[in-house]
């Protein structure tokens, strides 16, 4: 992977992950609602790694995933369910959820439970595992339109509200569109040489700065355009994520290196972990403002002791066990 690439995604992740955090802390410390779906930045950037430069499959790839999001998930887990003070005889049920990622949830509260945006890894782990199984392909544009109709579809037929919510967990049909968008955008991308612009620099601030109102004023957006359908409004932020993804990958941004975008972009699964977790600690004591400053600074170092104490020594563990079941 090219330097620049490796700095537009990581500039991309820094930027859903503030979307996701800002989401969260708006309401929680303002009560000012805020909504990006910055969770489908995610979704396209995963496409985009998954369906572009991940060669492997089966099992093999499959247990890579796993190992990369078990063991801070795990922390992550054990942690809420301290600071919340979760009565010990609901332990087993929410641990037993939570170690299947969630996949077998029988309501929403189960899901939202512990931390909020849990409820997106059942849509990563069934990508992946869905991926994993199929063979080597290209993401072509009527796959994006097919999945996209299939979530109309479903939206239509108010499968949504199954279980409680419960088939919106699943990534099929709902949100596989966002991941198969991630991976057309880079397939087309590197069909050739990536030749930087000038405009895509002042396009890709423009995007950012159009979702970030979006998400000022996604009540009236929803209720104006998509008449109260939450979902379309959804699509529609997952179309400006993917057009910002094709700005930066074209713009002068990721030209240059920055130890510190790398270092966020690093940790970024540790903030989307823990970013929620600090507020159960500062809220009762400090005003809005000292607290969102004193939560983001722990949700980073959290992040980083999950990512230096946790999730790099056993990827470092895993590895060579990973190389022998590749044989």
């Amino acid at each position: 992977m090219s330097p620049s690439l490796f700095n537009a995604l990581n500039l991309i992740k820094v930027f859903g992950a503030a979307l996701v955090v800002a989401s969260h802390y708006a309401s929680q410390y303002f009560n000012t609602p805020f909504y990006s779906y910055g969770t489908g930045c995610f979704f396209v950037v995963s496409g985009y790694y998954a369906l572009n430069w991940e060669r492997s499959r089966g099992w093999y790839y499959l247990a890579k995933r796993l190992t990369r999001l078990y063991p801070a998930f795990l922390v992550a887990v054990l942690a809420y369910l301290l600071v919340r003070q979760v009565p010990l005889e609901e332990w087993p049920e929410l641990i037993a959820h939570h170690l299947i990622f969630l996949l077998a949830t029988p309501d929403r509260a189960t899901a939202f439970a512990l931390n909020p945006p849990f409820w997106s890894l059942p849509v990563f782990f069934t990508f992946f595992a869905l991926l994993a199984f199929l063979p080597s392909f290209i993401p072509r544009l009527w796959h994006v339109a097919a999945f996209m109709l299939m979530a109309a579809v479903a939206v239509m037929l108010n499968v949504t509200q199954w279980r409680e919510g419960y088939a919106e967990l699943w990534v099929m049909p709902l949100h596989l569109y966002a991941f198969w968008l991630g991976g057309w955008l880079g397939h087309q991308a590197h069909k050739r040489t990536v030749v930087t612009q000038p405009w895509c620099t002042w396009g890709a601030f423009g995007l950012a700065l159009s979702i970030i109102i979006c998400g000022v004023y996604y009540q009236t957006i929803t209720q104006t355009l998509f008449w109260g359908e939450s979902f379309a409004y959804r699509g529609m932020m997952v179309l400006l994520y993917s057009a910002l993804f094709w700005m930066v990958i074209h713009s002068r941004l990721a030209v240059r290196d920055s130890s510190i975008l790398a270092f966020l972009g690093t940790i970024s699964f540790g903030v989307y972990l823990f970013h929620n977790l600090p507020v159960y600690w500062v809220k009762a004591y400090f005003s809005a403002e000292v607290a969102v400053v004193f939560s983001l600074g722990a949700s980073i170092l959290l992040a980083w002791l999950s990512w230096y104490f946790v999730e790099t020594p056993f990827q470092r563990w895993c590895k060579p066990r990973l190389a022998r079941m590749h044989r």
